[in-house]
């Protein structure tokens, strides 16, 4: 997140100080009309949707964010797929996750905040399900391993598949 920073801690744009990283090809980013974009990095072959909110965030390669919805303090990896309507807020989300319609992951908040939420590769969120701050989800999660929530509510600070004493 420091890339973002005024002015940035490490300056990708240092003529003396050259960074690369391989770069895949990707068509250019498309930011629709109509989608806000403020003080983050998006990079080739994402697609930000009319009305999206993309804020103090860093977008991978191939990531969607679909109509209405909304990135916040964000990292989101390659091929993130971010569906109509959905929040991610203060998260960090691997490669290949999908978070449904309506879909809320993570919360900024300003007093006790609970941390990031962390959401491994290939875990779909389901549409309508809220994930609390500081939670973390597993890799490869589908929706039967959300059934135990039955109020579509993932508790802040829950690991879900995840198992940090391992």
């Amino acid at each position: 997140m420091d890339l973002i920073g005024s002015p940035p801690s490490l300056n990708l744009n240092d003529r003396t100080w050259v960074i690369h990283t391989l770069s895949e090809e990707r068509p250019p980013v498309h930011i629709q009309t109509g989608a806000t974009v403020k003080n983050s990095l998006i990079t080739d072959g994402s697609v930000i949707s009319d009305g999206a909110l993309i804020e103090n965030s860093i977008l991978s390669p191939g990531v969607y964010v679909g109509p209405n919805a909304v990135v916040r303090e964000s990292i989101v990896l390659t091929d993130t797929y971010i569906e109509a309507g959905a929040v991610v807020e203060r998260c960090i989300l691997d490669k290949i996750v999908v978070v449904g319609h309506n879909a809320r992951v993570g919360k900024i908040q300003d007093v006790g905040d609970l941390g990031i939420t962390c959401v491994g590769k290939n875990t779909h969120v389901p549409a309508g399900y809220t994930v609390g701050a500081g939670a973390v989800l597993g890799t490869d999660l589908r929706l039967e391993d959300f059934s135990t929530f039955s109020s579509k509510t993932v508790p802040p600070g829950t690991h879900v598949g995840y198992n940090p004493k391992k």
